[in-house]
């Protein structure tokens, strides 16, 4: 269409307009010609049908065959990690049946998926575990290390241990904690606090309330009959809700 029109170009545009209007009248006609092919019948409609459904199922039974594969894979790796970390793998379970003995293509994907998600789970459980006591190792190193060298009169590894908790903790309870465990190391309750300032100011500081002990411990002694039991049998210091206890 676009050499017709560069070849009539040179006449003017209504002979680029004309040519523009037959071309478009040209497809028109030609689309709503009547085809030569004659229209498809109901039965080849159907075996239409038929051949796409079959070929939307093999296209299926490949996609499932290569998750098979990859789920085979990640299986064998997760039983190696957890024989090496001292578990044993799925297979090792009596109630278990062979993948191979399960003839069923869909039985059989099924339960390789549920084997997977299982020792996945199994996993991320042993990686937790090993963090949480390497954690503790580390920390526990680091403790008696500190310990060696205040004994020693060499307190720098305690106060760089102290800093980091500085810059590392921000719990009030967490940081009362670790100071206490640290023999009452200079280390405020409050990153950028006061090291004087006591647990009850830095908890009024930060919005927090300490628990009322009071209201616990009667709630701890609440199932108990009141003429058994009152708050002055357990403590001499509770003796004044005597007067207001009131059994559940």
């Amino acid at each position: 269409m676009t050499g017709i029109i560069d070849r009539f170009r040179p006449l003017g545009a209504f002979a680029t307009t004309m040519v523009c209007a037959m071309t478009t009248v040209d497809k028109r006609r030609r689309n709503t010609r009547s085809s030569k092919y004659r229209p498809r019948t109901a039965a080849q409609k159907e075996q239409r049908r038929e051949l796409w459904i079959a070929r939307t199922e093999d296209r299926e039974q490949g996609r499932r065959v290569s998750e098979e594969d990859a789920l085979k894979l990640r299986l064998d790796e997760l039983e190696s990690a957890l024989r090496d970390a001292g578990h044993d793998g799925v297979h090792r379970r009596r109630h278990a049946t062979p993948l191979e003995d399960i003839a069923d293509d869909e039985q059989r994907f099924l339960v390789l998926k549920a084997r997977v998600e299982r020792l996945e789970a199994l996993w991320s459980i042993n990686q937790r575990k090993r963090e949480t006591r390497a954690k503790i190792i580390i920390g526990g190193a680091l403790l008696a290390e500190a310990g060696d060298d205040l004994l020693a009169g060499d307190a720098e590894l305690l106060a760089r241990l102290v800093d980091i908790i500085d810059r590392r903790v921000e719990g009030i309870r967490d940081r009362l904690t670790v100071r206490e465990l640290l023999g009452n190391v200079p280390l405020s309750l409050r990153p950028g606090g006061d090291v004087e300032e006591s647990p009850e100011s830095a908890l009024q500081t930060e919005g927090a309330t300490l628990p009322d002990f009071d209201l616990m411990a009667q709630s701890a002694m609440a199932d108990e009959p009141v003429t058994s039991f009152l708050p002055s049998d357990v403590d001499a210091d509770y003796a004044d809700l005597d007067g207001s206890w009131q059994a559940a």
